[in-house]
């Protein structure tokens, strides 16, 4: 058991680790794609091992199992926020992208 909550620490901190790095990157950075797929990884990770750890009979830790809902719940919302910056840049890049258009019509109409 023990092995577990440290497997979900590790996992945790990683967490943690990859929100920091997308929060601290450009937003023209293409690295943020592979960040973002880690960082999905790592929260499926931790499902299953959270999944694990509740199931087990034997623990009955109630203020590690609140700290780990605490976590999840700063998870969501940072990660929440993570996706409503980049839906943002998107429907901004795409905007950008159709007036860019619209000039070149202009232009090539000239």
């Amino acid at each position: 058991m023990t092995y577990s909550l440290n497997r979900i620490n590790d996992v945790n901190n990683k967490l943690m680790y990859i929100i920091d790095k997308i929060e601290n990157s450009k937003p023209e950075d293409e690295a943020v794609s592979d960040l973002v797929s880690e960082l999905q990884s790592l929260i499926e990770m931790r499902q299953s091992l959270l999944h694990a750890l509740v199931a087990d009979t034997n623990f009955t830790d109630r203020e590690i199992l609140e700290q780990q809902y605490d976590l999840t719940q700063t998870l969501i919302k940072q990660s929440q926020k993570i996706m409503d910056f980049r839906q943002t840049l998107l429907q901004a890049g795409n905007t950008t992208k159709r007036q860019i258009n619209v000039y070149k019509v202009i232009d090539s109409n000239r």
